[in-house]
Order: C-alpha cells, then structure tokens, then sequence
C-alpha cells in the first residue's frame, strides 16, 4: 500500500549545453528588467561570470554582479547582496554558481520582499510574501538548491546553519549548462558529486520517502555510480559532466519531496563551527551512517549495490546490502575522498556541541534506522578516526 504524499517540482528547466548565453532570454521570461547576479570569487576568476554578464548584455538587460558569497554563506554576505539590490533597484535575482551562491539568492529574496530579520523565516513554511523572480545557473553537480525551496544561512552568533524552507524559494528556472561543470578542480567535483550522492541516497532510504522521489533517486544513484569516476579522471569529459547534472538536479527534486536525514543532521553543524564544506562533510559522513541504517532497511540496501553495478544476484538480503556499503566505500577511495573529519578541519573536542546542534536540526527523524543522541555521538567519534 503506497501511503498518501505531495509532491512539488516547480522549476522549469532549459538543459542545454551551452545554455548560459540564453540567460537574456530566460530573464525576460520570468519578467525581470534588472538583475542581481549573485556569484563568487572562484566564478568570477573561472571566467563565467563574464560569460554571464555578456549573455545580459546581448539582450540589453542591466545587471549588477555580486561576487562575494562564501562557502557557508553568512547573514552578513545575504545583508551585502541585499545592500545592492536595493541601491540599483533590481527586480530579478540570478544565482550563479554551487549551492552557497543559489542560497544566498533565496535569502537576500527573502528579505526583499519581506521583513527583517531573515532568521525569523528559519523553518517550515515561514516566508510570506513571493520573492522576486529567481533564476538559477548551477556550476557544480552537488546541491540540487536549483530545484528546491529551501536554503541554508549560517547564523555567526550561534555558529549555526539555519534551514530556510518554502515553496517560494522554488527558482522560476533554471539553466542546466553541462559546459560550465569544465572548470571544476577535480576534489571539488568529487565533494559536489558525494554530496548528489547523498542526496539520493538519504532520500531513497527516507521513512517519509514516497515512489516518485525514490525513482528519481535511484536513477540518480545509477548516473553517479557510472560517471563520477570518469569525470574525476577528466574533468572535461562532457559526456560524463551531462550525466552528473542530471543526476544532481533529479537528486535535488527528490531530497526536496522525500527529505534527507541523519546525515545532513550532523553535516550542517560541520559547517557552521568548521566551515567544512557541505559536499566534503556528507562525503565523510556517508559511509559510517550508511553502516549504521542498512540494518533497518537491507532491501533497500540491495537495490542501492544494484545502482552502483554491484552483482548481488542469489545473495540474501542480509549479503546483498553489504554491496551496497562497500560499492560506495570503492567510490570515496578512488575520489580520494579525505577519510576523517580531523583531515577536513573539524576537532574532535567540540563533539558535544556538534551532537546538539545535529539534533536541533530535526533532520535525523527522517531516518529509517531510530535515532538517538548517543547515536549521533558514537557516529561523530568514528567519523573523526
């Protein structure tokens, strides 16, 4: 019996290699005038702001850039951002970049149509008012922020990661350009890729999963599973990038309906304390806490070792789950994954107050496996080595 779900997916989405030189069009499509390009360092020395900024320029479109998002973007950087919108009077956002750039678009939104303080809309279902137009141009393969409503903004005072979520933090569009994953530093593209990853893992196995999402999840699995390794090896195989954007944005509208759980539980304080970023965290993470759940839902199990290509034919439930584990424990190795959270930048003496925050967060409810603080704990000592 299938128990009754919503389901939302409300981008539309241009997937075209390339694409990015359409952003005029897809800006006037949504009804902007004048745009807030949201961006950071890295993009803007990679060159893709200036391909950005030249596809606004030939269709006549003015544009400000804002380049200053950092990993773990912080309510100062969205305060920044929301400074020049209202100085040059913008009327559209466009996010480009990874997930901490798209966020910080959704939240300098949040506060341009709505009233501060932007931490009183932490939760579900807070932001009242439509943001302005939103359009998102992701360059990584990782946090699928382009599909869904919901962002995250470190708190500095509490050393925090506060969720934003709402269907009007749902970009209008979004721009799939495979190309702009070609610029992508190989351990980047493997955290981005680990953080996809997660997404649809995490969302397969979820006790509040519905069958749309664990298809799409599943599929995600297979596509990661089969190029992740191969644009690891070379970053501009367009083959292999075609498949992980597509793979990170079905994970992102999955994880979006189906949610995410311990994993993200104990990442997001990683962030906040250490500014680990959030693909390298859940990376590190994945391993451990899918040792911990796969006894809670070992069929599920046999099908992730299938998505990975593991051969799990006449084995028992029990074997068969095994793969699953040791297919993804094979990946992390060969994407030279860090494989403690000390080698990330994390110290072990802070475990108290990370196992707090994680359960603040209410995100490890989601997981099939019960779980408790001790648990979340114990999961922390072993990921730190």
């Amino acid at each position: 019996m299938i128990k009754a779900f919503q389901f939302t997916a409300s981008t539309r989405l241009r997937f075209q290699s390339g694409g990015i030189q359409a952003l005029g069009e897809e800006v006037k499509a949504v009804g902007g005038t004048k745009v807030l390009l949201v961006t950071d360092p890295g993009i803007k020395s990679s060159g893709l702001l200036e391909k950005a900024a030249k596809a606004l320029e030939k269709d006549a479109i003015p544009f400000v850039a804002y380049a200053e998002v950092e990993a773990n973007p912080s309510l100062q950087v969205v305060e920044k951002g929301l400074a020049l919108l209202r100085q040059h009077g913008s009327d559209c956002l466009v996010a480009l970049g990874g997930g901490s750039s798209i966020d910080t678009a959704k939240a300098v939104g949040i506060l341009a149509t709505n009233p501060e303080p932007l931490f009183k809309y932490e939760g579900l279902n807070k932001v009242v008012n439509p943001l302005p137009p939103l359009l998102a141009i992701p360059t990584t393969a990782g946090t699928g922020s382009e599909v869904t409503g919901a962002a995250v903004i470190t708190d500095k005072t509490r050393n925090y990661k506060a969720a934003f979520r709402s269907p009007h933090l749902m970009p209008q569009a979004a721009i799939l350009d495979p190309e702009l994953l070609l610029t992508l530093p190989p351990p980047v593209l493997a955290a981005t890729g680990m953080d996809a990853f997660t997404h649809a893992y995490e969302t397969f196995v979820s006790a509040f999963t519905n069958p749309v999402s664990q298809a799409l999840a599943y599929e995600a699995m297979r596509l990661i599973g089969e190029n992740l390794r191969r644009f690891y090896a070379n970053p501009s195989n367009l083959d292999a990038a075609e498949a992980m954007m597509i793979a990170s944005t079905m994970a992102g509208i999955a994880f979006f309906n189906g949610r995410v759980g311990v994993i993200h539980a104990m990442s997001h304080p990683l962030g906040g304390h250490f500014n680990v970023p959030h693909g390298l965290a859940n990376a590190i993470l994945l391993l451990h806490c899918m040792e911990f759940t796969r006894m809670a839902v070992p069929e599920l199990f046999c099908r992730i070792a299938e998505a990975l290509g593991e051969e799990v034919r006449g084995m028992s439930p029990e074997a068969a789950s095994k793969k699953a584990v040791d297919g993804v424990r094979s990946l992390l190795a060969d994407l030279n994954i860090p494989r403690s959270l000390r080698e990330a930048g994390a110290k072990k003496e802070a475990i108290d107050v990370l196992t707090r925050d994680a359960i603040t967060t209410g995100l490890y409810v989601a997981t099939p496996r019960k779980v408790s603080a001790e648990d979340i704990k114990a999961l922390y000592e072993i990921a730190f080595g």
